[in-house]
């Protein structure tokens, strides 16, 4: 293996300190993060900010749709179908090793 080069880069201290968050946060030094990020970048692998947006998106089009079926649930002529779903829902959950809802929601919260 070649010694590494080192590369300087200059950035503001509010940068920094988020650069410094985000290592720790993946249990990295800020080099070895800092590395992996580059590598990424330089493989046109999608980037850390894609990734998040990306994740917001979905988080969003998943929270729309869960609103809309319970909404369609709610309505439906067959009022225990919504009860019948939201248990269903539990037991995949639970097989795929998931909790069913936060412990910040409802009984009911999908």
């Amino acid at each position: 293996m070649s010694r590494p080069i080192s590369l300087q880069v200059y950035v503001t201290s509010e940068l920094a300190g988020r650069v410094r968050i985000a290592a720790a946060a993946n249990g990295l030094a800020v080099s070895e993060w800092l590395r992996s990020v580059i590598f990424r970048a330089c493989e046109d692998e999608i980037s850390v900010a894609s990734d998040r947006g990306l994740l917001r998106r979905l988080y969003r089009q998943s929270l729309f749709s869960m609103v809309g079926v319970d909404a369609l649930l709610a309505g439906h002529k067959d009022h225990a179908l919504r009860e019948r779903v939201h248990q269903a829902f539990a037991v995949k959950c639970k097989r795929a090793g998931l909790t069913a809802s936060t412990d910040e929601g409802g009984s009911h919260e999908a």
